[in-house]
Protein backbone atom coordinates (compact mmCIF):
# COMPACT_ATOMS: atom_id res chain seq x y z
CA UNK A 1 0.00 0.00 0.00
CA UNK A 2 2.70 2.63 0.61
CA UNK A 3 4.88 1.39 -1.96
CA UNK A 4 1.83 2.09 -4.41
CA UNK A 5 1.33 5.44 -2.43
CA UNK A 6 4.51 6.46 -3.15
CA UNK A 7 4.32 5.65 -6.85
CA UNK A 8 1.64 8.04 -7.08
CA UNK A 9 3.29 11.00 -6.58
CA UNK A 10 5.08 13.33 -9.78
CA UNK A 11 8.73 13.08 -9.69
CA UNK A 12 10.21 16.07 -8.37
CA UNK A 13 11.98 16.93 -11.21
CA UNK A 14 8.80 16.56 -13.65
CA UNK A 15 7.09 18.27 -11.03
CA UNK A 16 9.29 22.41 -11.53
CA UNK A 17 9.63 21.59 -14.96
CA UNK A 18 5.32 21.23 -15.05
CA UNK A 19 5.32 24.30 -13.29
CA UNK A 20 8.10 26.33 -14.82
CA UNK A 21 6.09 25.80 -18.64
CA UNK A 22 2.52 26.12 -17.04
CA UNK A 23 3.99 29.57 -15.21
CA UNK A 24 5.57 30.50 -18.21
CA UNK A 25 2.45 30.35 -20.36
CA UNK A 26 0.54 31.67 -18.32
CA UNK A 27 3.22 34.62 -18.33
CA UNK A 28 2.34 34.77 -21.86
CA UNK A 29 -1.36 34.68 -21.59
CA UNK A 30 -1.30 37.47 -18.89
CA UNK A 31 0.54 40.10 -21.82
CA UNK A 32 -2.17 38.99 -24.49
CA UNK A 33 -4.91 39.83 -22.13
CA UNK A 34 -3.14 42.98 -20.87
CA UNK A 35 -3.00 43.62 -24.59
CA UNK A 36 -6.46 43.33 -25.48
CA UNK A 37 -7.67 45.53 -22.36
CA UNK A 38 -4.69 48.19 -22.89
CA UNK A 39 -5.61 48.35 -26.41
CA UNK A 40 -9.63 49.63 -25.83
CA UNK A 41 -8.04 52.30 -23.45
CA UNK A 42 -7.72 51.01 -20.28
CA UNK A 43 -4.50 52.04 -18.55
CA UNK A 44 -1.52 50.29 -17.86
CA UNK A 45 -1.58 51.24 -13.79
CA UNK A 46 -5.68 50.75 -13.94
CA UNK A 47 -5.46 47.33 -15.46
CA UNK A 48 -2.25 46.43 -13.07
CA UNK A 49 -4.41 47.09 -10.49
CA UNK A 50 -7.38 45.72 -10.69
CA UNK A 51 -5.26 42.44 -11.76
CA UNK A 52 -3.23 42.06 -8.48
CA UNK A 53 -6.03 42.97 -6.59
CA UNK A 54 -8.46 40.43 -7.36
CA UNK A 55 -6.15 38.15 -7.61
CA UNK A 56 -4.86 38.65 -4.23
CA UNK A 57 -8.31 38.45 -2.61
CA UNK A 58 -9.04 35.16 -4.08
CA UNK A 59 -5.69 34.03 -2.80
CA UNK A 60 -6.70 35.27 0.82
CA UNK A 61 -10.32 33.84 0.49
CA UNK A 62 -8.42 30.59 -0.62
CA UNK A 63 -5.86 30.58 2.20
CA UNK A 64 -6.33 28.95 5.90
CA UNK A 65 -4.18 31.41 7.36
CA UNK A 66 -5.72 34.80 6.53
CA UNK A 67 -4.03 36.30 9.99
CA UNK A 68 -0.74 36.01 8.43
CA UNK A 69 -0.83 39.09 6.55
CA UNK A 70 -1.15 41.14 9.44
CA UNK A 71 2.27 39.96 10.81
CA UNK A 72 4.52 43.01 11.06
CA UNK A 73 7.49 40.63 10.18
CA UNK A 74 5.71 39.99 6.85
CA UNK A 75 4.85 43.62 5.93
CA UNK A 76 8.47 44.46 3.95
CA UNK A 77 8.82 40.84 2.62
CA UNK A 78 5.24 41.80 0.25
CA UNK A 79 6.43 45.23 -0.36
CA UNK A 80 9.90 45.09 -1.89
CA UNK A 81 8.29 41.48 -3.26
CA UNK A 82 4.98 42.95 -4.40
CA UNK A 83 7.30 46.00 -6.76
CA UNK A 84 9.76 44.34 -7.72
CA UNK A 85 7.98 41.14 -9.02
CA UNK A 86 4.50 42.52 -9.97
CA UNK A 87 4.46 46.22 -10.15
CA UNK A 88 6.83 47.31 -11.48
CA UNK A 89 7.44 44.70 -14.16
CA UNK A 90 3.92 44.72 -14.89
CA UNK A 91 3.05 48.42 -15.39
CA UNK A 92 5.79 48.86 -18.42
CA UNK A 93 5.15 45.35 -19.58
CA UNK A 94 1.25 46.57 -20.28
CA UNK A 95 2.35 49.67 -21.44
CA UNK A 96 5.11 48.03 -24.12
CA UNK A 97 2.80 45.12 -24.86
CA UNK A 98 0.61 47.88 -27.19
CA UNK A 99 3.46 49.49 -28.82
CA UNK A 100 5.80 46.51 -29.12
CA UNK A 101 3.63 43.38 -29.20
CA UNK A 102 2.89 40.59 -27.16
CA UNK A 103 5.61 38.59 -28.91
CA UNK A 104 8.63 40.97 -28.17
CA UNK A 105 7.52 42.13 -24.59
CA UNK A 106 7.65 38.74 -23.63
CA UNK A 107 11.33 38.73 -24.45
CA UNK A 108 11.76 41.25 -22.09
CA UNK A 109 10.88 38.58 -19.60
CA UNK A 110 12.86 36.25 -20.81
CA UNK A 111 16.58 38.23 -19.69
CA UNK A 112 15.94 37.80 -16.17
CA UNK A 113 17.91 34.76 -15.90
CA UNK A 114 21.94 36.25 -16.45
CA UNK A 115 21.12 39.03 -14.33
CA UNK A 116 19.69 36.53 -11.75
CA UNK A 117 22.81 34.29 -12.00
CA UNK A 118 25.13 37.51 -11.56
CA UNK A 119 23.90 38.54 -8.57
CA UNK A 120 23.55 35.39 -7.01
CA UNK A 121 27.06 34.11 -7.64
CA UNK A 122 27.91 37.73 -6.08
CA UNK A 123 26.44 37.36 -2.85
CA UNK A 124 27.22 33.47 -2.65
CA UNK A 125 23.49 32.24 -3.63
CA UNK A 126 24.69 30.29 -6.23
CA UNK A 127 27.78 28.65 -7.22
CA UNK A 128 30.03 29.45 -10.65
CA UNK A 129 29.45 27.15 -13.01
CA UNK A 130 31.04 28.21 -16.79
CA UNK A 131 28.22 25.83 -18.16
CA UNK A 132 25.38 27.28 -16.53
CA UNK A 133 26.79 31.57 -17.72
CA UNK A 134 27.70 30.07 -20.89
CA UNK A 135 23.96 28.72 -21.66
CA UNK A 136 22.45 31.74 -20.12
CA UNK A 137 24.87 34.38 -21.99
CA UNK A 138 23.56 32.05 -25.22
CA UNK A 139 19.85 33.09 -24.04
CA UNK A 140 20.69 36.74 -23.00
CA UNK A 141 22.54 37.25 -26.61
CA UNK A 142 19.89 35.46 -28.23
CA UNK A 143 17.48 37.67 -26.84
CA UNK A 144 19.40 40.36 -27.67
CA UNK A 145 19.36 39.49 -31.08
CA UNK A 146 15.52 39.29 -31.25
CA UNK A 147 15.29 42.92 -29.92
CA UNK A 148 17.51 44.66 -32.63
CA UNK A 149 15.85 42.29 -35.13
CA UNK A 150 12.04 43.61 -33.91
CA UNK A 151 13.72 47.30 -33.65
CA UNK A 152 14.45 47.17 -37.14
CA UNK A 153 10.61 45.94 -38.11
CA UNK A 154 8.84 48.34 -36.17
CA UNK A 155 7.94 51.25 -38.03
CA UNK A 156 9.25 54.88 -36.22
CA UNK A 157 10.42 53.03 -33.55
CA UNK A 158 11.19 55.06 -30.00
CA UNK A 159 14.41 53.78 -27.96
CA UNK A 160 12.62 54.99 -24.69
CA UNK A 161 10.35 51.57 -25.47
CA UNK A 162 13.02 49.82 -25.43
CA UNK A 163 15.24 50.94 -22.39
CA UNK A 164 12.00 50.94 -20.36
CA UNK A 165 11.46 47.34 -21.39
CA UNK A 166 15.50 46.51 -19.70
CA UNK A 167 13.59 47.92 -16.62
CA UNK A 168 11.17 44.56 -16.38
CA UNK A 169 14.51 42.28 -16.04
CA UNK A 170 16.33 44.32 -14.21
CA UNK A 171 13.21 44.61 -11.13
CA UNK A 172 12.19 40.66 -12.15
CA UNK A 173 16.03 40.14 -11.18
CA UNK A 174 16.31 42.03 -8.04
CA UNK A 175 13.03 39.83 -6.79
CA UNK A 176 14.00 36.44 -7.61
CA UNK A 177 17.18 36.94 -5.21
CA UNK A 178 15.25 38.85 -2.57
CA UNK A 179 12.50 36.29 -2.31
CA UNK A 180 14.71 33.48 -1.88
CA UNK A 181 17.24 35.00 0.43
CA UNK A 182 14.22 36.45 2.75
CA UNK A 183 11.58 33.57 2.29
CA UNK A 184 10.31 33.80 5.49
CA UNK A 185 9.73 30.47 7.62
CA UNK A 186 6.59 28.55 8.43
CA UNK A 187 4.63 30.46 5.58
CA UNK A 188 2.43 28.95 2.86
CA UNK A 189 3.27 29.98 -0.74
CA UNK A 190 -1.07 30.87 -0.91
CA UNK A 191 -0.26 33.53 2.06
CA UNK A 192 2.94 34.79 0.76
CA UNK A 193 1.51 35.07 -2.78
CA UNK A 194 -1.63 37.02 -1.40
CA UNK A 195 0.09 38.98 0.38
CA UNK A 196 2.38 40.28 -2.46
CA UNK A 197 -0.23 40.79 -4.95
CA UNK A 198 -2.63 42.99 -2.29
CA UNK A 199 0.91 45.03 -1.84
CA UNK A 200 1.01 45.41 -5.34
CA UNK A 201 -2.59 46.58 -5.11
CA UNK A 202 -2.03 49.49 -2.57
CA UNK A 203 1.38 50.61 -4.35
CA UNK A 204 -0.38 50.73 -8.06
CA UNK A 205 -3.35 52.47 -6.03
CA UNK A 206 -0.98 55.27 -4.70
CA UNK A 207 0.74 55.24 -8.31
CA UNK A 208 -2.64 56.34 -9.76
CA UNK A 209 -3.74 58.57 -7.13
CA UNK A 210 0.01 60.41 -7.73
CA UNK A 211 -0.55 60.67 -11.46
CA UNK A 212 -4.32 61.29 -11.85
CA UNK A 213 -5.35 58.02 -13.54
CA UNK A 214 -8.50 56.66 -12.97
CA UNK A 215 -9.26 53.44 -11.32
CA UNK A 216 -12.85 53.58 -12.51
CA UNK A 217 -11.93 54.51 -16.27
CA UNK A 218 -15.04 55.89 -17.97
CA UNK A 219 -17.09 54.31 -20.58
CA UNK A 220 -15.34 50.48 -19.74
CA UNK A 221 -17.86 47.83 -20.91
CA UNK A 222 -18.99 44.52 -19.77
CA UNK A 223 -16.38 42.95 -22.47
CA UNK A 224 -13.26 44.75 -20.96
CA UNK A 225 -14.56 44.24 -17.20
CA UNK A 226 -15.02 40.23 -18.46
CA UNK A 227 -11.14 40.59 -19.60
CA UNK A 228 -9.93 42.06 -16.50
CA UNK A 229 -11.64 39.71 -14.29
CA UNK A 230 -10.23 36.94 -15.99
CA UNK A 231 -6.93 38.36 -15.83
CA UNK A 232 -6.93 38.45 -11.75
CA UNK A 233 -8.47 34.69 -11.86
CA UNK A 234 -5.24 33.70 -14.12
CA UNK A 235 -2.90 35.67 -12.03
CA UNK A 236 -3.99 34.35 -8.66
CA UNK A 237 -2.72 30.76 -10.21
CA UNK A 238 -0.05 32.05 -12.05
CA UNK A 239 1.79 33.68 -8.86
CA UNK A 240 0.27 30.52 -6.24
CA UNK A 241 2.17 28.48 -9.22
CA UNK A 242 4.95 30.86 -8.95
CA UNK A 243 5.65 30.58 -5.30
CA UNK A 244 5.28 26.96 -4.97
CA UNK A 245 8.33 27.16 -8.02
CA UNK A 246 10.38 29.37 -6.22
CA UNK A 247 10.15 27.09 -2.92
CA UNK A 248 10.97 24.04 -4.70
CA UNK A 249 14.02 25.21 -6.85
CA UNK A 250 16.75 27.84 -6.98
CA UNK A 251 16.22 31.62 -7.92
CA UNK A 252 18.71 31.20 -11.30
CA UNK A 253 15.90 28.20 -12.37
CA UNK A 254 12.58 30.18 -10.99
CA UNK A 255 14.11 33.20 -13.23
CA UNK A 256 14.26 31.06 -16.44
CA UNK A 257 10.23 30.86 -16.44
CA UNK A 258 10.30 34.02 -18.12
CA UNK A 259 12.17 32.84 -21.05
CA UNK A 260 9.44 29.97 -21.63
CA UNK A 261 7.40 32.59 -21.10
CA UNK A 262 8.86 34.95 -24.17
CA UNK A 263 8.33 31.93 -26.29
CA UNK A 264 5.01 31.34 -25.66
CA UNK A 265 4.37 34.67 -26.21
CA UNK A 266 5.39 34.55 -29.56
CA UNK A 267 2.95 31.92 -30.21
CA UNK A 268 0.23 33.59 -28.54
CA UNK A 269 1.47 37.18 -30.84
CA UNK A 270 0.84 34.66 -33.93
CA UNK A 271 -2.27 32.93 -33.21
CA UNK A 272 -3.90 35.64 -31.25
CA UNK A 273 -2.87 39.10 -32.25
CA UNK A 274 -1.69 37.93 -35.97
CA UNK A 275 1.47 39.33 -35.48
CA UNK A 276 4.22 38.56 -38.08
CA UNK A 277 7.96 37.69 -37.27
CA UNK A 278 11.11 36.94 -39.48
CA UNK A 279 12.79 33.75 -39.62
CA UNK A 280 16.01 35.05 -37.54
CA UNK A 281 13.51 36.07 -34.61
CA UNK A 282 12.24 32.46 -34.38
CA UNK A 283 16.05 31.27 -34.54
CA UNK A 284 16.80 33.45 -32.02
CA UNK A 285 13.84 31.75 -29.66
CA UNK A 286 14.92 28.52 -30.59
CA UNK A 287 19.05 29.46 -29.60
CA UNK A 288 17.24 30.86 -26.25
CA UNK A 289 15.78 27.60 -25.11
CA UNK A 290 18.82 26.11 -26.72
CA UNK A 291 20.88 28.25 -23.75
CA UNK A 292 18.40 27.44 -21.01
CA UNK A 293 18.61 23.82 -21.96
CA UNK A 294 22.27 23.70 -21.34
CA UNK A 295 22.20 25.96 -18.34
CA UNK A 296 20.69 23.00 -17.23
CA UNK A 297 22.66 19.99 -18.47
CA UNK A 298 24.70 19.50 -15.33
CA UNK A 299 22.95 20.50 -12.19
CA UNK A 300 19.05 20.31 -13.25
CA UNK A 301 18.94 16.91 -11.27
CA UNK A 302 21.21 18.88 -8.60
CA UNK A 303 19.03 21.78 -8.13
CA UNK A 304 15.48 19.22 -8.21
CA UNK A 305 17.50 17.34 -4.96
CA UNK A 306 18.72 20.36 -3.23
CA UNK A 307 15.00 21.41 -3.27
CA UNK A 308 13.90 21.62 0.22
CA UNK A 309 9.99 19.94 0.46
CA UNK A 310 8.91 22.46 2.34
CA UNK A 311 9.19 25.89 4.21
Amino acid sequence: MIATAQRSFIPPQALIWGLLLANGFLIALMLALAKAATSQGMPAVTYAFWQTLIAGAVLLLCSHKRRSLLERRLTRYFLISGLTGIAIPNVIGFYLVTKLGAGFTGIMYALPPIFTFLLATSIGLEKRSWIKLTGLSIAVVACAWIVLQRHSEISSPNIVWFAMGLIIPAMLSIGNVYRSVAWPDDVKPMVLASGTLLASAFTLALVAGLTDTPIFPEGTGSDLIGIVILQGLLTALTYLCAFELQRRSDPVFYSQLGAVAAVFGLLIGVLWFEEHYSVTIWLGAFLVILGLRISNRKKAQTNVAQAEPVR
